[in-house]
């Protein structure tokens, strides 16, 4: 991580959404930092690079696209195998997550650069299959809330039954945005708590040791 790049190269200057910036610490970044919000071109030598405010993983997360190319580097937004993981705990938030989806289907990018795993060739194959899932998951937590799932461990077991339970936990993050993103579009029941529902949050480790 930043850590790496510190000792490496210690006169890096770190270019970051403000958001971010507040999380890592303005002081843990001694040779300063410059703030971005999307928009902004960085070049080198003379390739360009064009930043691209891509919020949805964090508040604060995001991409470059290399205009000489037209490669979309989408950091944490795609992986090279499997569904992302949002971070509930630094802004993450499943409604942006979707339009940034969206915003990079409309950049039609040649290729996508994950932070983890491979290049991707077929990035709108990519993107469609990722608002897919998303969907798709949403609609079976909504499903499973209307059949009686009160807690976050009733709503991950029911959703997640088909998977390792040594997944349960990362898909924990993402149940837990997807239940505020039916909040925020009215879908829930009317019998769901959400004060119920999130104080299950903190027990949903130890009901998994279970």
């Amino acid at each position: 991580g930043l850590s790496v790049v510190q000792r490496c190269n210690p006169d890096a200057v770190l270019l970051t959404h403000e958001n971010t910036m507040k999380r890592i610490g303005k002081g843990n970044w001694s040779t300063g930092y410059t703030a971005v919000t999307g928009g902004e071109s960085i070049c080198i030598g003379d390739q360009e690079l064009q930043v691209v405010f891509a919020p949805g993983h964090t508040d604060g997360h995001m991409g470059l696209l290399h205009v000489n190319t037209n490669a979309l580097i989408v950091g944490d937004h795609c992986v090279g195998h499997g569904s992302a993981i949002l971070d509930n705990r630094a802004g993450g938030n499943m409604k942006d997550y979707f339009q940034t989806t969206y915003k990079f289907l409309e950049m039609s990018p040649h290729v996508l650069i994950p932070m983890h795993g491979r290049i991707n060739l077929w990035p709108k194959h990519m993107l469609c299959g990722y608002l897919k899932n998303r969907k798709a998951r949403e609609a079976s937590i909504l499903q499973s809330i209307e059949n009686g799932a009160q807690t976050l461990f009733d709503i991950v077991s029911k959703t997640y039954c088909d998977v390792d339970r040594k997944l349960w936990i990362p898909a924990s993050f993402n149940v837990r945005l997807h239940v505020d993103h039916l909040n925020s579009q009215h879908k829930l029941p009317k019998d769901f708590s959400l004060e119920m529902f999130s104080g299950s949050c903190d027990e949903f480790m130890s009901s998994l040791q279970q």
